[in-house]
């Protein structure tokens, strides 16, 4: 009696299965959302990132200024200085104005002071460090020339008349505005504005003082590193970005052509909750379902060998019985029938004899425990031999029978009751399969540069379906003996016929 199992739920499983099922996969957890960070970066760094480096190039440049600041300062600075000295000076007598005159002059010795009364008249002059101051008569009066040398070897001149009439007063103080050296004129009590008090002028060599021009190559040389660097910052993290990603990526491929101890690859850590790792996750679940595929395919296969070696077992004993009163019938008068009947059910018999050596054979083979003496034997000896013992049964079958194979021996080292076994097998399989045809041919060719043995027929060819190992269990044996003898087997199927090429 056979008791059939059912396989019971088991509880860690369940569990384990409750574990292993599919992730909600987080927005922000996925690569998704780092790589549209990323890519917002970029986008922002020309309206963001652009005015904040202008900014920190702006404070940068203020403070190397002001640590490399000119001698005199800047020319506002200048400007602002005459000017308010000016305005201070609103009652003071013109001995106070030339007093004060000289202390700022001691303050600035490169600079020239002068001063015009209230009458046009030049009423002080005194020269900086290094300027020529020249007098010379001129249309009875006597004239007063500057002559500067500035910082690039060249010499400019400032004629003081000794009395200033309208029209060179305008002259004057329009090339003051942009002549070197710098010329600041400031009326008296005023400033700007003429008070009828005279007005003062100051003289700076421009070299002296700081210059407002922006330094543009520099701006450009500054934005471009930085643009440069913030640049390069991106392309690296680009690269580390999926440097990550194909990292992970290979060491799944990795995970995946790498077999265990039963030929199905382990199952890998996951690390990150993102699209790869629900790809891990779903490598795992095949692996566990291989794995789990695997233990209940061995189960099944051991339970078959144990069922089949029970059956042809139990069968042989029933045989045993069954041929003993068969025999005992032989000594009976039987008539014409009966001998007839009698004789097919002996015929039937050792059909099934047959197909209980098969079975024990299959599982033999298929265990592995099936042992097979290989020896160096002339394989033509061996196949004209077995079609000898097989020819009566191809002739009560009125078959054709077609062999043709070469005087040459041909040596394979093969076990030579597994030839037999290999050649009965593919016989008897033509005489069930392919009676129809009435044709059986044995012959040769050659495939890859080897001899093939080739036995054909012209049935209705193999089912697709069935394919290669056809309806019964003795191709299975076939297959099962080929292998273990290291032959090759290939079949050529086809409405005509079946070719089985074996070499």
């Amino acid at each position: 009696m056979i008791r059939s199992f059912s396989k019971q739920e088991n509880p860690k499983d369940e569990s384990e299965g409750k574990k292993n099922e599919k992730r909600k996969l987080r927005f922000g957890r996925s690569l998704m959302s780092r790589y549209i960070i990323l890519i917002l970066c970029a986008v922002l760094f020309v309206p963001v990132v652009l005015p904040i480096t202008s900014v920190i190039y702006v404070v940068v440049v203020n403070n190397v200024s002001k640590g490399n600041a000119a001698p005199y300062g800047d020319v506002t600075h200048i400007s602002n200085l005459w000017s308010n000295e000016s305005k201070k000076l609103d009652q003071a007598t013109p001995a106070k104005i030339d007093d004060r005159m000289k202390q700022l002059h001691a303050q600035y010795p490169k600079s020239s002071v002068y001063r015009v009364d209230e009458n046009g008249k030049t009423a002080f002059i005194l020269g900086g460090e290094g300027v020529e101051v020249v007098e010379t008569p001129a249309n009875g009066s006597t004239l007063t020339t500057l002559n500067w040398p500035l910082n690039d070897q060249k010499k400019v001149e400032t004629r003081i008349p000794a009395v200033w009439d309208a029209s060179y007063t305008m002259e004057f103080m329009k090339e003051a505005v942009y002549r070197d050296p710098l010329t600041v004129v400031s009326f008296v009590g005023g400033g700007n504005q003429d008070k009828g008090k005279g007005f003062m002028v100051i003289e700076v060599p421009r070299y002296l003082l700081q210059k407002s021009q922006s330094n543009w190559p520099m701006e450009l040389l500054y934005l471009g590193l930085l643009m440069t660097i913030i640049f390069l910052f991106f392309i690296v993290m680009s690269i580390l970005f999926f440097a990550r990603i194909r990292k992970r990526l290979i060491r799944l491929q990795t995970a995946m052509i790498t077999p265990g101890k039963e030929g199905i690859p382990l199952p890998v850590d996951i690390r990150r909750s993102d699209e790869i790792g629900q790809l891990e996750d779903s490598f795992n679940q095949m692996v566990y379902q291989l794995t789990e595929s695997r233990h209940r395919e061995r189960e099944e296969e051991q339970f078959r060998k144990r069922l089949i070696a029970g059956l042809s077992h139990d069968l042989r004993t029933p045989l045993t019985v069954i041929r003993g009163h068969m025999h005992a019938l032989h000594k009976e008068a039987l008539s014409d029938k009966g001998i007839s009947s009698l004789s097919r059910m002996e015929s039937k018999m050792d059909d099934l004899s047959g197909l209980i050596d098969n079975m024990l054979s299959y599982n033999l083979l298929a265990s592995g425990k099936y042992t097979l003496k290989l020896e160096e034997k002339d394989v033509f000896r061996i196949v004209r031999e077995t079609a000898a013992a097989w020819y009566p049964v191809w002739e009560k079958e009125q078959f054709d029978i077609d062999i043709d194979l070469p005087d040459e021996p041909l040596i394979w080292r093969v076990d030579e009751q597994g030839m037999r076994r290999i050649l009965d097998n593919l016989f008897q399989n033509v005489v069930r399969y392919a009676g129809d045809g009435k044709y059986i041919g044995i012959s040769t060719e050659r495939i890859h540069d080897r001899t093939a043995l080739v036995i054909r027929d012209q049935g209705p060819g193999m089912q697709q379906e069935v394919g290669a190992k056809g309806t019964g269990l003795g191709l299975s044996i076939v297959d099962l003996l080929v292998r273990e003898m290291g032959l090759r087997k290939k079949v050529d199927s086809s409405p005509e016929g079946v070719r089985i090429f074996i070499y």
